[in-house]
């Protein structure tokens, strides 16, 4: 039958407006979605053409009896499969295919770098520690294999031991105490480091974070992001979507769409942001640093601007030692309070003990008790639960908890 033109778009419920608009929006996201997409596949097929070009190259050099065959092995040594195939068993599941999402690259770059080492004679391991030098350029020393995983047990041990420690602050000190700025931290952070760097690259190339939820070796006030961390990319859409969902049936329509949608639109979302205020903001609306033209344009599409990633950085170190900081005060002062409350001076003693061996261990950050706050605590204690819940309670709230509690004592003592 001949096309008269009249056909709805694909996807489309015949004879209706509302099916043709459902395919045209279908239609729309699926354009965009390739066209996104296209810019990684062709970059992903340079790659492994190039590689290909010069495999065969070398094998006719070399004089290999089947230069095409040695060509297509190099592209899978190099390149990688990205199939279900080339992943251990357990991650062919439903479970372990989730938890090793975007980890197959990963796994594979540790696998080759093995390989060269170990099975490729003196020029393998050449090409393996070139392979790693490269990595430090582009990522620093904290961008090698397995170093911010070996920051997090080495800051849980620490902590473990009374310290208050963070091995990525003492490496870049260090660093900085040996050589001038600008190379210390080319060292630390590769190409990112350079002064006047505009982008921030080690995020990306760099391979610190191999081990999902090393961060719960360290204490601190909520383990969510490191629990997200082992589920993955799922994890993470799911906690999206139950966030999102609540802004929307909240009414707040855009915040929650936002929240829900990919993360090439939540980066294009904040440039135009960083574009129109001038500065960088949380997710709080906070500011937290000012920003300009350029690096609004480079958050857009998708890159972090070097001086928010440094900030940040520094931040999240800070944040850490603050938290850990008042964790370990709030533990003595209430243990402190406990030995009080139970008339038991051991207690109260090893509370003492506890402040000056943090004093001692950590200097530059003496931890001092207030007995009133001690003494507050042990009233809290002295109090029942649901009168220090009335207490605590806004001063709108308390008359109706503490009637709501009498009711119920009355009720439980007339059973």
């Amino acid at each position: 039958m001949a096309d008269d033109g009249s056909r709805s778009p694909v996807g489309a419920a015949p004879d209706t407006r509302g099916g043709d608009l459902r395919a045209l929006g279908q239609n729309a996201l699926s354009r965009v979605s390739l066209a996104w997409g296209k810019v990684f596949g062709a970059a992903e097929q340079l790659n492994r053409r190039i590689t290909f070009i010069a495999a065969y190259r070398t094998a006719k050099a070399q004089g290999i009896a089947d230069p095409a065959g040695f060509a297509r092995q190099a592209i899978t040594e190099t390149q990688f499969l990205y199939s279900k195939a080339n992943k251990m068993e357990w991650g062919r599941g439903a479970v372990g295919g989730t938890l090793m999402t975007f980890k197959t690259y990963s796994v594979a770059y540790l696998e080759l770098l093995h390989r060269m080492y170990t099975q490729g004679g003196p020029e393998g391991k050449r090409a393996a520690l070139l392979a790693l030098g490269m990595l430090m350029l582009m990522g620093g020393a904290g961008g090698l294999p397995f170093a911010e995983d070996l920051e997090d047990a080495a800051d849980g041990l620490a902590q473990m031991l009374g310290y208050n420690f963070s091995a990525k602050k003492a490496r870049q000190e260090f660093l900085e105490s040996m050589l001038p700025r600008g190379i210390a931290q080319f060292i630390d952070k590769g190409v990112s480091g350079l002064p006047g760097a505009p982008l921030d690259v080690s995020g990306r190339l760099g391979m610190g974070n191999l081990i999902p939820g090393t961060g719960l070796l360290l204490e601190k006030t909520s383990h969510a992001r490191d629990v997200l961390e082992i589920a993955g990319p799922a994890g993470d859409f799911a906690s999206r979507i139950l966030s999102g969902g609540r802004s929307v049936l909240t009414g707040d329509v855009g915040a929650g769409v936002l929240e829900m949608s990919p993360a090439a639109v939540r980066n294009a979302v904040k440039g135009a942001d960083m574009a129109a205020t001038g500065m960088y903001r949380d997710a709080k609306g906070y500011k937290v640093l000012d920003t300009n033209a350029l690096e609004a344009a480079m958050k857009a599409i998708g890159f972090q601007p070097g001086s928010v990633a440094t900030i940040q950085d520094a931040n999240r170190i800070s944040q850490g030692a603050k938290a850990f900081y008042n964790l370990r005060s709030q533990e003595i002062r209430s243990q402190w309070a406990q030995g009080i409350f139970e008339s038991d001076p051991k207690k109260v003693q090893a509370a003492r003990d506890q402040v000056a061996s943090w004093n001692e261990k950590n200097p530059e950050q003496p931890m001092r008790i207030s007995i009133p706050s001690v003494m507050e605590r042990v009233r809290q204690m002295r109090k029942s639960k649901d009168e220090r819940i009335a207490d605590t309670a806004p001063r709108a709230m308390r008359a109706q908890l503490r009637e709501d509690a009498a009711r119920a004592r009355i009720a439980f003592g007339s059973e």
